[in-house]
C-alpha cells in the first residue's frame, strides 16, 4: 500500500525530516511526498546512491519520466542539500491488481567527477596535446584537489567537458602539501587517493564541489543510548611498506621506501611495490608512497544501527564525513563516518545504520582489479 509520508521518526526522540525533489536539472518542479519507499546510502568521498518506488500516477513521478534531465534533491530540515544528483533508472512497473509504480535509481553530483579524465594539458579543446606531458601541481591539498576539479569539469574546463552549473570555488588551504601529476587518469579516482592520502573530504551538493576537513564529537554507546547494535570487522592491511620505482632503468632506478609504523608494530611488515617509471621527482614518489599506505590501511570497521536522543541528533550533531567515537565493548574507536544507509517507508520508523571506518564489506576481488588497473594507466602513462 502506498501513502503519504509525514515526517520521519528516528528512534522514539526527535525526528528525521528530509524533503525529497523531482527536479528537471537544477529546477525543482515537486515534492515527492507520496511513496513507498526510498533508501539513501551516502558515502563519504565517493558517489552516493539513492532508490525511491512511488506511484506512476503522481506529480513527481510524471515530473522524472517527463524531464529531459530528471534530477533528485534530498534537503533537510533547515533546507541544506544533504544530498542531490541524477536519475540513472527508471523502471515502471503495471501489476495485474492495476498498480503502477515507477522505481528511481540514481547517483549524487560526485558521478561528474567519474566521468572525467584528469586531461594532461586540460586547457587545450583539441590533440595534438603535445605542449605538456602531464598537468602537474604542488600546494596544499584542498586547493590542489579543487584546482583538478575546476580544469577538468568545472569552469575552468574546456567548454566541451564543463558539467553544466558545476562551481568549484576555491577553498582555504587546509590538509599536507602534495606534489602530483595527472596524465589520463580517472578524476574521481584521481582526487580520492589525494583526498584520502591528506584525511579530507569531497563532495558535490547541488552541483557545488566542496573540500572539507572532518570534524565533529558524536559519541555512539549503549550506555548513553544512542546505539541499538553494532558489528566491528578489524582486518589485516594490505601493505605496511611501500617501494616506490621511479625513472631509470636496472639498478639506476630511483627507489623510494615508506611505512605506516602503526601498521608494521600491529601486522608486520607486508611489503609492496608501485612502478612510477614515469616520473623522477621525489615529490612525486613520495605523493604516490602515501597514496599507497593510505589505500592499503585496513582501519577498524564498525557498521552501527544508531538511534536519536535528545542531546545527540543525525544531521543535526552528526552526518556522514564526520569525525565520530565508538564504544565497542572495551574499545573506543574514533575515525570518520564513511556510509549511512537511511531507509524510509510508509508507516515505518527510519533506519539510519552508519559505518565508521570502513565500509563492511570483502572487497578483495576489486582491490586486486584496481591496482592491476593503476599498474596499467602508469604504464600506459609513461
Amino acid at each position: 500500500m502506498t501513502v503519504a509520508v509525514e515526517p520521519y521518526a528516528l528512534g522514539s526522540v526527535g525526528a528525521l525530516d528530509l524533503t525529497l525533489q523531482a527536479c528537471d536539472w537544477q529546477t525543482p518542479l515537486a515534492q515527492i511526498d507520496t511513496f513507498e519507499s526510498a533508501t539513501i546510502v551516502a558515502r563519504y568521498n565517493d558517489v552516493s546512491t539513492f532508490e525511491i518506488v512511488l506511484p506512476t500516477d503522481t506529480d513527481a513521478a510524471q515530473v522524472l519520466i517527463e524531464s529531459s534531465r530528471p534530477r533528485i534533491l534530498i534537503l533537510t530540515s533547515t533546507g541544506q542539500v544533504f544530498r542531490s544528483g541524477p536519475a540513472m533508472r527508471m523502471e515502471r512497473t503495471l501489476a495485474a491488481d492495476g498498480s503502477d509504480i515507477l522505481t528511481v535509481n540514481g547517483v549524487d553530483d560526485l558521478v561528474w567527477l567519474r566521468r572525467r579524465l584528469a586531461h594532461p594539458q586540460p586547457g587545450t579543446a583539441a590533440p595534438p596535446y603535445s605542449t605538456t606531458e602531464d598537468d602537474v601541481a604542488s600546494g596544499a591539498a584542498s586547493v590542489v584537489i579543487a584546482g583538478y576539479v575546476n580544469r577538468n569539469a568545472g569552469p575552468l574546463a574546456v567548454a566541451a567537458r564543463q558539467v553544466p552549473g558545476l562551481v568549484v570555488p576555491t577553498p582555504a588551504a587546509f590538509g599536507p602539501t602534495v606534489s602530483t601529476s595527472a596524465r589520463y587518469q580517472n578524476l574521481l579516482e584521481f582526487v580520492q587517493g589525494l583526498a584520502d592520502a591528506a584525511s579530507v573530504g569531497i563532495r558535490v551538493r547541488d552541483l557545488t564541489f566542496e573540500v572539507y576537513q572532518p570534524s565533529g564529537g558524536a559519541v555512539f554507546s549503549v550506555e548513553l543510548g544512542t546505539l541499538a547494535s553494532w558489528v566491528s570487522v578489524a582486518e589485516a592491511p594490505d601493505t605496511t611498506y611501500v617501494y616506490v620505482a621511479g625513472q631509470g632503468e636496472g639498478t639506476a632506478r630511483t627507489i623510494r621506501e615508506y611505512a605506516d609504523a602503526a601498521g608494521v608494530m600491529a601486522w608486520g611488515r607486508l611489503e609492496s611495490f608501485q612502478d612510477r617509471r614515469d616520473t623522477a621527482l621525489t615529490a612525486e614518489l613520495d605523493q604516490t608512497g602515501a597514496e599507497s599506505l593510505a589505500e592499503g590501511a585496513r582501519p577498524i570497521s564498525v557498521a552501527m544501527e544508531a538511534l536519536d536522543t535528545a542531546s545527540q541528533q543525525f544531521l543535526r550533531d552528526w552526518n556522514v564525513g564526520d569525525l565520530a567515537t565508538v564504544q565497542i565493548g572495551d574499545v573506543a574507536v574514533r575515525d570518520v563516518i564513511v556510509e549511512a544507509t537511511i531507509e524510509l517507508a510508509a508507516n515505518a520508523p527510519t533506519t539510519v545504520r552508519p559505518v565508521l571506518g570502513a565500509a563492511v564489506v570483502d572487497l578483495s576481488a576489486w582491490r586486486i582489479l584496481g591496482r592491476t588497473q593503476r599498474r596499467l594507466r602508469q604504464l600506459e602513462r609513461s
